[in-house]
């Protein structure tokens, strides 16, 4: 049977299958005349259709009934399902699943999640805490992959808050020994601070209120994810903003969106140099906090799909794990590890280069940022935005493959890898992955 782990973070729900799939949603729905639509697609339509638009079912996964006359859901766990169906289809339905949940998930929601995988018709073999799975295998200076023996601050940040977990080793075991939420920080807010600035901005350099319109707002928001890894060590990023006037330039400065966040961001600040742990992990979905302010720079960060690869690696110990505790289904917190402290190896093979670009017709694109890809009869249409009305919508970070959309009633073959020299082929079109090197 084909297992598969699925990671709740309401910033970007991934599934990864164990032959290296990997496929992810925001946690936005919308509903429509036609039914629940999820994911990427319906974060375009959040700012344009605020009426129809949920983006919180995820933290608020209840039975409650929703207000209003919604034809396709009675209440927050029904949005839920939908994005959770959607997200096992573009895996194939895998018949197996291991569940990486937030520590913010209480009983009552942890239940109502297995009710809805069962819905799946998948079995769920292990749930394990994802603060957890994310630190099972931290990499060392060496590039080895191995447990950490201090204690770990793990922050994941979710598009409402923010989940600060404490993580330590004790008498064999990697466990979490303590969580904490910070409401007042999550994705959505931090967002909105930043299109409050861009506004702002536009208002004091060009006279133009880029959010006066919903579909201003809209068009800010969708620009908003693709800035952080444009940011980096950068003082200074460039943002083009369309107006009646045409497009407007707009200069975007570190230093005072620091100072815009400095208040917002000091109830983190305070609580790690409150618990004096000096190992400070984020998740991949926290990379927000210290691509924009440099204060939490030093901090260790995860790549995307750290969390449901060390599911793969670890079923066995998880499944074993929950042998030993009855065998009934509960949220794995802790796990025995076994701490190797070996340098580098001398029969190291260095492994193949990742692929950064894919090859079409002698041009190569970028795959660091998402590229959609339409057949048209014997021609291949590719652009670098995410177009939900393509065939496939792809992007490569951290040797993952991230699958952002994907139509699956045209055939198509997904490279085995993110490796160069992998092949990917679309309708009757074949690229080719590689390696580009600058300098």
């Amino acid at each position: 049977m084909r297992t598969a782990v699925i990671e709740f973070n309401d910033q970007a729900l991934l599934i990864k299958t164990e032959e290296g799939e990997l496929f992810s949603e925001p946690g936005f729905a919308l509903h429509t005349e036609q039914g629940i639509i999820t994911g990427q697609a319906a974060r375009q339509q959040a700012w344009l259709q605020p009426q129809n638009s949920f983006r919180d079912f995820w933290r608020q996964l209840n039975q409650a009934e929703l207000p209003g006359d919604q034809r396709w859901a009675r209440h927050h766990a029904d949005i839920a399902f939908a994005q959770l169906q959607s997200l096992h289809s573009k895996a194939g339905a895998p018949e197996q699943l291991v569940l990486s949940v937030p520590g913010t998930f209480d009983d009552q929601q942890l239940s109502l999640l297995m009710g809805l995988t069962d819905a799946l018709n998948s079995r769920i073999i292990a749930i394990v805490d994802s603060s957890l799975a994310d630190c099972l295998a931290l990499q060392d200076s060496s590039g080895d992959l191995q447990p950490t023996e201090q204690q770990t601050l793990h922050i994941d940040l979710q598009l409402h808050q923010t989940v600060v977990s404490q993580i330590g080793y004790e008498q064999g075991n990697l466990q979490v020994k303590a969580h904490q939420v910070i409401p007042d920080i999550g994705a959505n807010l931090l967002y909105n601070s930043l299109a409050n600035y861009i506004r702002d901005l536009s208002i004091d350099t060009h006279r133009y209120d880029p959010l006066h319109t919903s579909e201003g707002e809209q068009a800010i928001y969708d620009q908003l994810p693709n800035l952080i890894p444009r940011f980096g060590a950068a003082p200074e990023c460039e943002l083009n903003i369309a107006s009646p006037r045409g497009d407007l330039q707009l200069l975007l400065r570190k230093k005072d969106i620091e100072s815009l966040l400095e208040n917002r961001l000091d109830s983190l600040k305070r609580l790690i140099e409150k618990t004096a742990v000096r190992d400070i992990t984020f998740s991949h979905h926290a990379r927000l906090i210290p691509a924009l302010h440099s204060g939490f720079g030093a901090a260790r960060e995860l790549t995307l799909a750290q969390g449901v690869e060390n599911c793969l690696r670890y079923r066995d110990s998880l499944l074993k794990r929950n042998d030993e505790d009855s065998g009934e289904l509960h949220r794995i917190t802790s796990l025995k590890q076994t701490i190797v402290r070996s340098g580098r190896r001398s029969t190291d093979i260095a492994p193949a280069p990742a692929a950064t670009h894919i090859l079409h017709h002698g041009h190569a694109w970028p795959l660091s940022e998402p590229l959609s890809l339409r057949p048209d009869g014997k021609r291949l249409n590719i652009s670098r935005l995410v177009d939900s009305s393509a065939a496939l919508v792809i992007s490569i970070n951290d040797r993952s493959l991230t699958v952002i959309h994907r139509d699956n009633s045209i055939p198509m073959e997904l490279p085995e890898s993110t490796e160069a020299g992998e092949k990917l082929i679309i309708g009757d079109h074949q690229l080719l992955l590689i390696e580009v090197r600058h300098g």
